[in-house]
């Protein structure tokens, strides 16, 4: 089935929304559902798919285009200073609540090392420190909030959830392999970025004027942008993944025209990440996971984990939008799932972390996405009072 392996996980890709619209689920987040059929068709279930090269290749671009679109979500709005300031600004909360999740990841992941769960202290206070940027904001969508001070405190921290965490696993994973150099070009990705967003600034509106149906301009842009400062970040040593998002902030910040955000999320949401999560799910061996025990206890440890280190964020909500929102509020940025995977794949080529580790950690993860979003929707609708 080798030969074939392609042809299945873009069939499971194809069938997995409607099996959840026949049954009903449609709540459950998309990459979840993915996930869960890669499982089925793979090493722990049918065992049918056996991913070759094309397959692997197709899934690391979905990775790239999955980051590269989380960067795209960013409303860089929201970090400019009100002139009046007597207006909201959701940038001291939610970077106060940012940094009270980081503070908490670290305590945590101090414990599992004194305790011996789990020896690899950073990048467990990266992983603690993770919100699934893209599955908040459909969440948000969902629920009405996204335009709204609440919606925005949480949307920014969940961006900052994801791009810290991705500069800090770039650096660690400079620091594991002695590229120390790395570390040190870290700023060239960002001047990178600074350097392309200034040349192309405005091109939108000479784009325009020669642009046509057979040349799509706006696309071709994008992916320049992504593999330009994918190709730097390789080649400084830091990891791919960061110059994706770095990708997707400069082309937000050129404000290209709403077609070509959906063009962008058509292409990597109906094909590139689809495989992604799916291969995901078929290289998931649960069963030898079943037989670890040592890896078998990192589930539940991992999943309280992922939620104490949010339940922080409480206290600072709580203030400005009362105990029942701000419940809410912790309970659905403990949502984790789309940057857990890269950072595990980063963990096991650096031989941090083993298979079963990895494995235990993804189930973690995507309880969090199956159990928080209900949680949060249950919260919300047993209250009628408007939220700003």
């Amino acid at each position: 089935m080798g030969k074939f392996a392609l042809l299945i996980v873009l069939f499971a890709a194809l069938i997995t929304p409607l099996i959840t619209a026949r049954f009903h689920l449609q709540r459950m987040p998309t990459a979840i559902s993915e996930i869960i059929m890669g499982i089925i068709i793979g090493k722990t279930g049918l065992n049918i798919v056996h991913p070759d090269v094309s397959v692997q290749y197709i899934a690391n671009l979905g990775v790239i285009m999955l980051i590269f679109l989380g960067g795209m979500e960013i409303d860089f709005s929201l970090l400019e200073p009100k002139k009046d300031k007597s207006v909201y600004s959701p940038l001291g909360n939610s970077f106060a609540g940012f940094i009270s999740i980081f503070i908490m990841s670290m305590i945590l992941s101090g414990i599992l090392y004194v305790t011996g769960i789990f020896s690899e202290f950073i990048l467990a206070v990266i992983l603690f420190s993770t919100i699934a940027l893209g599955v908040i904001i459909s969440l948000l969508k969902e629920a009405g909030l996204l335009n709204t001070n609440y919606g925005q405190t949480i949307l920014l921290t969940s961006a900052f959830g994801e791009f810290i965490p991705l500069v800090a696993l770039t650096i660690y994973s400079a620091v594991k392999q002695q590229h120390y150099i790395s570390v040190l070009g870290l700023p060239v990705i960002f001047i990178i970025a600074i350097v392309l967003l200034h040349r192309f600034n405005r091109i939108y509106v000479f784009f325009d004027k020669i642009d046509k149906s057979t040349t799509q301009l706006d696309i071709r842009l994008a992916f320049f942008l992504i593999f330009t400062l994918v190709t730097f970040a390789e080649q400084i040593g830091a990891e791919s993944i960061l110059g994706s998002f770095l990708a997707g902030a400069v082309m937000k910040l050129l404000k290209p025209k709403p077609d070509t955000e959906e063009k962008l999320s058509s292409m990597g949401y109906g094909f590139f990440i689809p495989v992604f999560f799916i291969t995901t799910g078929v290289n998931l061996n649960l069963r030898t996971l079943f037989t670890n025990k040592q890896a078998l206890l990192l589930i539940p440890v991992f999943l309280v984990a992922f939620i104490v280190s949010k339940a922080i964020v409480y206290f600072v909500f709580r203030k400005r939008f009362g105990r029942r929102y701000a419940s809410a509020a912790a309970i659905v940025t403990s949502t984790t799932i789309t940057l857990v995977l890269p950072i595990l794949q980063v963990g096991r080529n650096l031989k941090l972390i083993t298979t079963a580790q990895s494995g235990a950690i993804t189930l973690a993860a995507i309880i969090t996405c199956l159990v928080c979003p209900i949680v949060f929707n249950k919260i919300l609708s047993s209250d009628d009072e408007a939220i700003e």
